[in-house]
Order: structure tokens, then sequence, then C-alpha cells
């Protein structure tokens, strides 16, 4: 998925204390009381910072200067081809990096980030210049990880902070990724496979080659260690929190915390589900820290534990301290990370371990709305994901981003074994009968919530269109009530005839027998009025629908033809609408050599810049209204419009990921409503070009009007054609499209 580009501006970290050292004393304070009830996301704040404003372009060419000027330290000029290398490392660099700080992910001034920052600050309390020369922020991504980039960015996952013991271990970990940016490991190891690459002979098969890359990835990693443990041994953390800190990447695919996984989650006096659909034992855990590393970029856990053991033991220990900082604060941090692992799972559509990280903060906060709408959306998107009917056959989709599946429970170790075993032995009736039972619960609990009330109707709508359940599929009574009864009656029946005899003798069956546990499911809520009329209501309003008036043979054709051209409709459809969102385009300008594809860097930030123009022009040339997200007049006290770029990034991203599934709902609906009622527009344009020379097809364009309040795709088009991406080529494409969106069919 192409992420859309936005600039930031940097501040110094003293600064970024300054702004904002009230609000994060509140935030200390106020967190436990403020999650006990409901979670905001996390948002950026502040000035956004300069390190983000410039070009990749300028970035690159301004350090590439420095480097052709530059002579090694012996004072002899370094070799012409190590110094193209790092030039071409530059620009790769540079642009990779300005793609992950504009993807709207990267936190800016964020409670998370601060407090990190205070950690490095103690850190590197000793050594001012090289403190002043890193950039430290949190992103949003659920890999239990870190990053580092040589220009002295920091990226650390919001992932990694939930799964931390204790602040000497984020700060071991952080010393690793600073000894990183020391040794310039990044662009050391790029020299090396381009010199590989360049003296290979034929003799080298692939393997060797990946081997060697490896070889010396692994050996950068060891040094990393014990040059981010010279660091460490500097400050007063303790040293003895180093081999936690191996623990927390060993165990890393493993849930922030052990959990077994009650059934009596869903399960009330009228609904139970049979044991059968639970595991009587989870599988143990058995991580191996002697993997096979050969094909890894680090070396396993147990070389690295090995190598770093004997410098471990200090005669100081006694004196260290796992916190500096503050031990509550460090709570804080790691618990909000954790709150907000929940969201970023359903941003990628991993279900279960979105319900099972949330069923695990519910033990301790067992009134946050937060956590039990989330449980609510994971089981709708896993029904819909489930459901076996094809979709909308007759609208316009979006191309499949990939598959998706909930993980084979055999592949999961610990107690959340358990829930990734249910949730995939549930059918889909069965599914969709929790899932109603669940929401519909939380709807009455929290009335006034717009997302849950739409929720409900879709699962009622799922009940009846996909699963084909009524409501007098289902008993109002319990099993319990059922069984006191002395007799058990059949409606519309003579109770003396065989055939009364024979239905309740199965009724009887029935009750006696686990697997027709949903047909009580609902005994409680048959006596909810709203219940019931929601139910007859929606199920009324589909068989209107699928009640059309018969057409003849000839009728059919034309319907089927007309059916079949609505799915292909990119140039054919008017649409009318006059506002639009207008993030950045996507561009991509390649070479191709062999089967590589190189990206031209320079030409590609040129290239989306000069589109940005092209798309203003045309906009305005059709006098539409826009609301522009652009990289190009971004200022530094933007900080809002970042992040409602943010938002609208997650959303796309997200429902792209979901492809032709126009049914998903999108995790981030809530914040994108207050954002559709703040421009007053609801509809947003994605598109782009890669321009490849070399291949069979020069330019491939892209565009996609999308409606942000229910996901449906209004207008999907491509477009492939031989030539160069000359500006008159690339303004025919965006103003063809936009005419479209904008005129009505008798205004043609």
């Amino acid at each position: 998925m192409f992420l859309f580009e936005l600039c930031m501006r940097q501040l110094t970290i003293k600064k970024i204390q300054l702004t904002l050292a009230a609000f994060l004393c509140i935030w200390v304070t106020s967190f436990s009381q403020y999650t006990a009830a409901d979670y905001t996301p996390l948002k950026s704040s502040g000035l956004i910072p300069d390190l983000f404003l410039q070009s990749a372009k300028t970035m690159s060419e301004d350090e590439i200067r420095l480097l052709q000027s530059a002579k090694t330290a012996g004072q002899i000029a370094e070799d012409k081809k190590v110094k193209e290398d790092k030039s071409n490392f530059i620009k790769e660099s540079n642009y990779y990096l300005r793609r992950t700080l504009l993807s709207g992910n990267v936190l800016i001034n964020d409670p998370l980030g601060i407090y990190v920052n205070k950690v490095a600050d103690n850190l590197l309390k000793n050594n001012p210049e090289l403190r002043a020369s890193l950039h430290i922020f949190v992103i949003k991504s659920t890999e239990v990880n870190a990053h580092a980039y040589d220009k002295g960015v920091i990226l650390v996952n919001v992932g990694l902070l939930a799964q931390l013991e204790n602040e000497a271990q984020l700060a071991y970990i952080l010393s690793h990724e600073i000894a990183h940016v020391i040794k310039k490991h990044s662009v050391s190891l790029y020299v090396e496979r381009a010199k590989f690459e360049r003296t290979k002979n034929d003799n080298d098969t692939y393997d060797s080659r990946i081997e060697a890359r490896f070889t010396f990835s692994k050996e950068n990693e060891s040094e990393a260690d014990m040059v981010g443990l010279n660091l460490l041994k500097a400050t007063g953390y303790s040293i003895k929190a180093v081999d936690g800190a191996f623990d927390v990447l060993q165990y890393s695919y493993l849930p922030f915390e052990l959990v077994d996984f009650k059934k009596s989650f869903f399960e009330d006096e009228y609904l139970t589900l049979p044991d059968t659909f639970f595991l009587k034992k989870t599988a143990d855990i058995k991580s191996n820290d002697n993997y096979d590393d050969s094909k890894s970029t680090h070396p396993n856990i147990r070389k690295r534990r090995s190598a770093i053991a004997p410098e471990l033991n200090v005669n100081d220990e006694a004196d260290r301290k796992h916190y500096i900082v503050s031990e509550e604060e460090f709570k804080n941090v790691r618990e909000t990370a954790r709150f907000e692992l929940c969201r970023l799972y359903l941003l990628e559509r991993s279900y279960v371990s979105a319900i099972y990280a949330s069923y695990i903060l519910l033990n301790s906060y067992p009134d946050n709305f937060y956590l039990k709408k989330t449980i609510a959306k994971a089981l709708y998107n896993l029904i819909i994901y489930k459901s076996p009917i094809q979709r909308y056959k007759d609208q316009i989709t979006l191309p499949a981003y990939r598959d998706y599946s909930v993980r084979d429970y055999k592949k999961i170790e610990g107690p959340s074994q358990g829930l990734f075993y249910t949730l995939g032995s549930l059918n889909t009736k069965e599914l969709n009968t929790i899932a109603l039972w669940y929401t519909y619960k939380l709807h009455k609990a929290y009335p006034a919530d717009l997302i849950l009330n739409n929720l409900t109707d879709s699962l009622f709508s799922e009940m009846i269109y996909v699963n084909e359940l009524y409501l007098n599929d289902f008993s109002k009574l319990s099993k319990a009530e059922l069984k006191a009864l002395d007799t058990i009656k059949v409606a519309d029946s003579d109770p003396d005839s065989k055939y009364s005899t024979i239905k309740s003798q199965r009724i009887k069956s029935d009750i006696a027998s686990d697997k027709s546990f949903i047909l009580y499911a609902f005994a409680g809520l048959l006596k909810d009025d709203e219940f019931t009329e929601r139910y007859l209501k929606i199920a009324h309003g589909l068989n209107k629908k699928r009640e059309p008036k018969p057409l003849s043979v000839a009728e059919q054709k034309v319907a089927d033809k007309e059916a079949r051209l609505a799915l292909d409709r990119p140039r054919n459809a008017f649409l009318g609408i006059d506002k639009v969102i207008l993030p950045d385009p996507f561009y991509k300008k390649s070479y191709l050599d062999g089967k590589n594809d190189n990206i031209d860097y320079y030409e590609t930030e040129d290239n989306k810049n000069r589109m940005i123009d092209i798309q203003k022009k045309c906009l305005d040339k059709l006098q539409m209204n826009y609301h522009a997200f652009s990289s190009v007049t971004l200022q530094a006290n933007d900080i809002e419009k970042y992040n409602t770029y943010s938002v609208l990034n997650e959303w796309m991203n997200e429902r792209f990921k979901h492809g032709s599934n126009n049914d998903a709902v999108v995790t981030v609906t809530d914040d994108v409503k207050k954002v559709i009622d703040q421009l007053g527009c609801k509809y947003i344009v994605w598109n782009g070009i890669y321009n490849i020379k070399g291949a069979r097809y020069r330019n491939s364009y892209y565009f996609a009007l999308l409606n942000l309040e229910n996901g449906t795709v209004l207008k999907y088009d491509t477009d492939f054609a031989k030539g160069n991406d000359y500006t008159d080529v690339v303004n025919e494409l965006v103003y063809d499209s936009f005419f479209h969106v904008n005129k009505t069919k008798k205004q043609k």
C-alpha cells in the first residue's frame, strides 16, 4: 500500500520538554483514572520538527557535498567507488527515511516519545554533543523492535514499549540503537554489499551471496550489543537488566501478558458455549533461543547472550537502578502502549490478537468502553472475512491487498492459543450469533454511540442475509427453562398427534445436545422490544430487496450486461461531486536493470511535487473545492493538520487492505467522522503514477475516489500507456479523472 507523504519541523529536545512539561505532569497523574472508562488514541502535539521539512533531495545533496570533500583520517582520499556507493546510500536512505517520517505513523511530542527521550537524556548526559545529534521518536507499529538510521534518527515501536519490564531494559535497547548510529553500520553494510556485487564471480551462488551479506550484518549487531553495553555502564542503570532485554526480544512473538481466556466472557445464563470449543490445555511455550540464524541479519539470542554475558558482572550493581526517570511514568507509558496496541492490531487485521489484548486489559479496566468496542469491531470483521458469500457483485471494488485468514492455532504457543482455537472453530452462524449477542448488549449500555448502532444493524443483516437465521429460529426460553417444563408444546400442532410427539422429542434431543447452543443465545434478548423490532425491521427490508419483479429472458440478459459494465466503468461514470479531500499523490520513477527495479530518488520527488501542482490547477480549472494535505505547504505549526492526515492515512491504508471487502468496518471510523464534520467533506482521493523505463507499460496511472463514511469505492481507474510522463500526459490523466468526479452526465 502506498503512503501519502507530509513534512514536519524539528525542535530541540529541550524545547520539546519545555513545551510539554505541564501537559506531561497532568497526563502522568490522571492516566489511571482516565483509562478506567475510555482511551483516546495517541496524537502528536506541539510544533512539527524541522528535520522533516527538508526534502530528501536537499538533505542528500548537502550530505553528498560533505562526503565528496571529506578525506579519511589518514588524509588519503577514499576510493572513488566507495564514495559512489556512499552517495547512493545517502540518496536511498534519505528517501526511505522521509517516506517513514511522512507516513503519518511517526508520533511527534507525544507522552511516549517524551519519556523515551528522557531516558536517552540519562544515557548520554555526559555526551551532550552526541545527544544533540539524535532525533528519537515513537512509531505506531506492533512489532517488538526499534530501528536506527545513520543520520541519527531512532524509531521506537509501540509494540516494544508494550512488552518492556523496566526502564533499564529500554535504556539498553536505546544504547544498542545509538551504537548503530555511532558506528555507521547501515552505510558500511550497504558499501560491503555493493563491493561484493562488483567482485562476485560465476562460482558464487545466491545462497553464498546472502550468507556473506548476513555474516557482515551479524558482526555489526554483535558490535552494537557491546558498544551499547559500554554506554549503559557509564550510567546508573542496572546492568543485569540487559539479560531481561534479551528475554523481551526472545519472547516478542507472545502477547504482553499470559492470561487464560475464560469461556464465561462470551456467556450468560442463556448463551453457553460447549466445552468442545475450548482447548483442555494450551501449548507450552517452547521458544528456542538457538535457532538457525544463517539467513538472519542478527545472531540468534543464545549467541548474543553468550557473547555479552562476561561483561554483565560489574562491581557496582547494587548501586544501579532499574528506574532513573520514573517508575510511575514508565508504567503509565507501557500501559498506554498496550491500549494503543489493541487499535494497531485492528489496523493490521490481526483481529484475534486485538480481542486477546483487549481481554487482558479488561481484567484491570472492566468498565473500559474503548476495549469493549475494540472487541466488537474485531468480532464483526472476523465474520465478514469468514463469510462464504460473494458481496456486491455490481459495485466497484479495490484490488485485494492480500489474503486474510485467522492464524492456525497449532502455530500459537501459550494461553492465547485457546482464543485462536475457539474463534477459528466457530462456523459463521455461531460466530455471528456471539458477535450480535455481544455487540447488542454493548449498544444497550452505550446507546448514543453511532458506530455500535451501525455494527448492530450490520450484524442483524448478516444473520438474515448470509446465515438465514430469523427470530423464529431462536428459542424464547433458555435450556434450563425448557428442561423445567413437564411437557413441551409445539406451536400450531395437535398435542395428541404423532407429528407433535416427534417434534417435541426432537426439541428435547436438542436441549440435551450441545450442537444447537446458538438456538438459546437470544432467550434473554428476545424479551427486549428493541431487539425484536430491529430484527424484524431489517428482515422485512432485506426480503423486500430480495424479491424483485421477475425479469423476462431478454430483460435478464440486458441486466447481466449492465452489471458487467458496472464493474468496468472508470471512464463512464459522472458523479457530480464538487468537493474532495486531497492528500499528496504517490509517485515512483524508476528504471529496470535486468530484474532490478531501481528508483530514481531525485526524479521521484521532483515529479511528485509536479503532480501536486498539476492536480491543484486541474481542480481550480474545474472550480472544484478541495482540502489539500500537501507536504509542500505544511508549516511548523500545522500539527492539527498533521494529526488529521495521520487519521486519513490510517483509514486509507486499512481500507485498501480490506480490498473488495466493502462490508468490513475500518478501525478509525470514529476519528474519521470528526474529520468529515470538520472539513464538511466525505470524499477522499487516492491517486498516483508509476513511471518505469524499460517496462512494457511505462506509465501506470491509478485513481480512486472513496466515501469516508462507509468505505464505498465510487471510482477506481487504471491507465497503462507507453511513453514518458510528460506534463501534458499527467495533466490529461488527472484532469479526466476529476472531470468525471465533478461533472454530471447532463453537463457533459
